[in-house]
């Protein structure tokens, strides 16, 4: 059975989704390990800024 065009646009951003988050609980992980956000846009591929705002995120919710 052929799936429809939408079905498969769904699916498509639904995997697409998925492997953002992973990529973002990646360089969280990165960023808690003190790695160099210059590596980590390297190694992810996420934009300085996104790594940026991922780190402001990870301090907002650090232990004071």
């Amino acid at each position: 059975m052929r799936e429809s065009v939408i079905y498969q646009d769904i699916l498509q951003e639904g995997l697409e989704q998925g492997i953002q988050q992973n990529t973002q609980e990646i360089a969280i992980k990165m960023i808690n390990k003190g790695i160099n956000l210059e590596i980590i846009v390297d190694v992810t591929g996420l934009t300085i800024e996104q790594v940026q705002k991922l780190q402001a995120q990870t301090e907002d919710t650090q232990p004071q």
